[in-house]
């Protein structure tokens, strides 16, 4: 195999690395539904503190992550 096979080859699995890294996890996909949720309840024209919403939703996908891992 030559120098610029393996190179390539290299940037390959590079790159697949990075993209498996760029997909949200589980728990982020379960704290992007609590957002989704928690913002559509709140009126628009309300002031919120949109890091304390969304620190809120992480723990809410951690409680779910828990009652998941628990029934496994």
């Amino acid at each position: 195999m030559s120098g610029e096979t393996k190179q390539r080859i290299g940037d390959l699995e590079a790159e697949i690395v990075r993209l498996k890294a760029a997909q949200p996890t589980l728990r982020d996909q379960f704290a992007m539904v609590a957002l989704n949720g928690v913002l559509t309840a709140i009126p628009f024209e309300t002031a919120f503190n949109i890091e304390k919403i969304t620190l809120s939703c992480y723990k809410v996908a951690d409680a779910m992550l828990e009652v998941r891992d628990a029934k496994n």
